[in-house]
C-alpha cells in the first residue's frame, strides 16, 4: 500500500481546515481550532499554515451567513441559529446590540467570551454593516484565537515529549481528544444554562 505524499497530506490538512472554518461560520458548532491544533500535535509549522486556511474558510462562511441574513427575515435567521448548540436567544440579542453600538469592531470581543462568529455575521448582515469592514475585522477576530490555541497545543505537546521521552503518540492523542471533549461537555451546557456567554 503506497503512502500518501507529504504534499497530498498537507493539501488534505489545509482543505479540512478551510472547510471546517466555513462550516463553523454557518451552522456547525465545533471550532476549527480543534483541527488546527490536532495538526499541531505533530506538525507545528504546517499547523500555523492551516490557521490561515481556517481563516479563509471562516471568512467565506461569514460572508455567506452575512448575505443570507441580509436577505431573510430577522426572525427566520434567529430561529435557525438558536437551534445551534451553545447559541441562545439572549446571546443573539446581545450581539445585535454590540454590532449596533460598535460596528464590526465588536468581533474582537467574541473569542474572549465564547460567542460564535456566525452571530456577528448575522447581526452585521441584518444591520447592513459594511461587508468589507466585517471581513476586515474578521481577520484579527478569528486569527488571534486560531493561532493562540494552535501554538499552545503544539508547544504543550513538544514539552511533554521532551520531559517524558517514553510517552507514546497514542497517549498524547488520547489526552488531546479527552481535553477537547471535556471542554465541550462543560461549554455547551454552561452556555445554554446561562443563556449568555460561557
Amino acid at each position: 500500500m503506497r503512502r500518501k505524499s507529504p504534499f497530498r497530506n498537507a493539501l488534505r490538512d489545509h482543505g479540512i481546515a478551510g472547510a471546517w472554518g466555513f462550516a463553523e461560520a454557518t451552522f456547525f458548532f465545533v471550532v476549527p481550532d480543534v483541527w488546527t491544533s490536532w495538526v499541531g500535535l505533530r506538525r507545528p509549522k504546517r499547523a500555523l499554515g492551516t490557521t490561515v486556511s481556517a481563516l479563509g474558510g471562516a471568512m467565506a462562511g461569514g460572508a455567506a451567513t452575512y448575505w443570507w441574513c441580509l436577505k431573510v427575515a430577522a426572525n427566520t435567521s434567529r430561529k435557525a441559529l438558536v437551534k445551534v448548540p451553545a447559541v441562545t436567544d439572549v446571546m443573539i440579542s446581545e450581539v445585535e446590540q454590540e454590532i449596533a453600538e460598535s460596528g464590526a469592531a465588536s468581533l474582537l470581543r467574541g473569542p474572549t467570551r465564547g460567542v460564535p462568529y456566525k452571530l456577528y455575521a448575522r447581526a452585521a448582515g441584518l444591520q447592513r454593516t459594511s461587508l468589507v469592514a466585517f471581513l476586515a475585522w474578521s481577520v484579527p477576530g478569528r486569527m488571534i484565537r486560531f493561532m493562540v490555541v494552535t501554538v499552545a497545543v503544539s508547544g504543550i505537546a513538544a514539552m511533554v515529549r521532551r520531559r517524558f521521552p517514553g510517552v507514546s503518540e497514542r497517549r498524547i492523542s488520547t489526552v488531546f481528544w479527552i481535553c477537547w471533549g471535556a471542554f465541550y461537555a462543560v461549554f455547551i451546557p454552561l452556555a445554554s444554562r446561562r443563556g449568555s456567554h460561557p
